[in-house]
Parts: C-alpha cells; sequence; structure tokens
C-alpha cells in the first residue's frame, strides 16, 4: 500500500498594510521551526479588529505581500479572504483550506501579542482543532503567563516559535512615511517602491 504523503501548511493572516521585515522573519522562522512546506500569506479584506480605521485596498496589500514574497519558494500569497470579502474571520478561512486540502497538516501562524486575544477571535476551539498555532516568542516574553488563560485544549496546540526580536510594525511605517521619514531596511526594497509608485500612506 502506498504511503500517504501530506503537506504540512500555515496560515499567516494580517491586513499587512504594509507587509515588513517583521512579518517575513517570523513566517521564515515558523517555517524552519514546523518544517512547513508551504506558508500562505492571507491578507484580510476587512480585519474584525480594524474595522472603524481606514485600511488600504485589497489589491495594493495583495501586490506588496506577492512582491515581499516572491523570493522565497516556500511563500506564497492567497487572496481567498479578499473573494470573500467582507469582515474576515481565521475560522472562516480554515474552514475553506481544510476543505482544499482535507489530508494535509494545517499551521496558524500568529505573534504572542495575538495570542493574549486569542479567546475573543471568532470559535477559537474550532481553529485551534484544525491548526496547530505556532507563536512567534520574541526573548524575555512571558509565554507561560499568555498560556494560563487558555483552555487546556487549545493550550495544548500551542507550538513556541523562538523569534528574532525586530521590532517592526507596519503602523510605525505608515507613520514614518506620512513623516516624509525613510523606510529602507524595514520592508523589502521592492515593496518601497511600490509605495512610493502608488503613493500610498501619505494620508491619515
Amino acid at each position: 500500500m502506498a504511503k500517504c504523503i501530506y503537506v504540512r501548511i500555515a496560515l499567516f493572516g494580517g491586513t499587512f498594510d504594509p507587509v515588513h521585515y517583521g512579518h517575513l522573519r517570523l513566517a521564515e522562522e515558523a517555517r524552519e521551526a514546523a518544517g512547513l512546506e508551504r506558508v500562505l500569506f492571507v491578507p484580510a479584506h476587512t480585519s474584525p479588529f480594524r474595522q472603524q480605521e481606514p485600511i488600504s485596498p485589497p489589491r495594493h496589500r495583495i501586490d506588496m505581500a506577492r512582491l515581499a514574497t516572491a523570493d522565497n519558494p516556500a511563500f506564497e500569497v492567497s487572496d481567498i479572504e479578499i473573494q470573500r470579502g467582507g469582515v474576515s474571520y481565521t475560522v472562516d478561512t480554515v474552514a475553506t483550506l481544510r476543505a482544499l486540502y482535507p489530508d494535509d497538516e494545517l499551521f496558524l501562524i500568529l505573534g504572542a501579542d495575538a495570542l493574549q486575544g486569542f479567546m475573543h477571535w471568532a470559535r477559537p476551539d474550532a481553529i485551534a482543532h484544525e491548526c496547530i498555532l505556532l507563536v512567534g516568542v520574541r526573548p524575555h516574553y512571558d509565554l507561560q503567563a499568555a498560556l494560563e488563560h487558555l483552555p487546556d485544549a487549545i493550550r495544548a496546540r500551542v507550538q513556541p516559535v523562538p523569534m528574532t526580536p525586530l521590532d517592526i510594525s507596519a503602523r510605525d511605517l505608515r507613520q514614518r512615511i506620512r513623516a516624509g521619514r525613510s523606510i529602507r531596511y524595514l520592508t523589502p526594497p521592492n515593496v518601497i517602491e511600490y509605495i512610493q509608485q502608488h503613493r500610498l500612506y501619505l494620508e491619515p
């Protein structure tokens, strides 16, 4: 009987407005730690946690993510949440991926700050049932304190990923651009060029 071959796939969601080296490094460290074959960057159509904030049009965020990930054969960008429209809930995306890849092992990449708020997500139990949670942990971060607030079933699905401490945020990049400051070495050069070409983030 032929041996079943499955693929280890991780979902990495967010607004990616814009994508930056912090995102890319977390994805790469998670890929290495969990032996992932594929990391799917999935830009949200509308984040449930940013519904009142202005956000760049989906086409720009998709294009920037594709530029940033083009040189890594394990990375790809999915427009699944953009195509679905509305508010993007991870549980819906996980259900779609499970239907597409019924025999593969699914993971979810998230930062430690996202783990702290994980129980406020839509159906966190269903997400953790389908996905191992790859949590990027910076040095000196108290992961145990965050884990204590999780139910046992979810806590058992958490796999810490030691992270290089890159303190970069998309919000900071947007503020720097509006202030006329450089974002060189914070995001890939082709993303910077795209931002300049399309005059993104010049207005609040």
